[in-house]
């Protein structure tokens, strides 16, 4: 529903109210898929849909979708280095995620939960820092052979156009993997 007291968004698919509607799911794929990591900076360019597959594939099962989407405001707000992040843009992020969770009829991860996804998130930086990201960066942050293998992974397996095209094998990939994701938590355990 379009809220004309919060004013719009224009994202991919179209017009949202916001900020209490939320980015579909083609939305953010599509976004993050054509959205740079390190504002730019990077030794090549890195796309956060890329990123986040590191970070799915470094957790278990049932942790995977919230790797997917842990950078989901991203679509919205692009991805913003930490130290020119203000503690007003990360209020409004946490506001955002719940929002986009509850859009796409998530259950938000649990603290501990989330404390797992960021030591993924991490480690996915590490091995990024020492293949794709900001050389600086290398004197901050110790190698991640397991995160490095897997970025190279992805370079090899797409390329530009699969992520810079709407319809491009990225996008699909990220759709793909949510519903893949969203079905395993789904999932009676036995």
């Amino acid at each position: 529903m379009i809220n004309p007291e919060n004013g719009n968004l224009y994202m991919y698919s179209g017009k949202i109210g916001f900020p209490s509607g939320s980015p579909s799911l083609w939305d953010i794929a599509v976004s993050l898929s054509r959205e740079g990591r390190y504002a730019g900076a990077g030794m090549r360019w890195w796309p956060v849909a890329l990123h986040t597959f590191v970070v799915c594939d470094m957790l278990p099962s049932k942790l995977k979708l919230h790797g997917l989407l842990h950078d989901s405001t991203e679509s919205v707000t692009g991805d913003i280095p930490k130290p020119a992040k203000s503690k007003e843009l990360e209020d409004f992020e946490d506001k955002l995620l719940a929002v986009i969770y509850k859009g796409l009829d998530v259950s938000l991860p649990s603290p501990l939960e989330w404390d797992a996804v960021k030591v993924a998130d991490k480690k996915a930086l590490r091995g990024e820092v020492y293949t794709v990201g900001t050389q600086a960066l290398q004197q901050v942050y110790p190698r991640c052979p397991e995160a490095e293998e897997l970025v190279h992974v992805y370079l090899d397996k797409y390329t530009y156009a699969d992520c810079l095209e709407a319809s491009g094998r990225v996008p699909i990939e990220f759709m793909r993997r949510f519903h893949q994701y969203k079905n395993l938590i789904s999932m009676p355990r036995s």
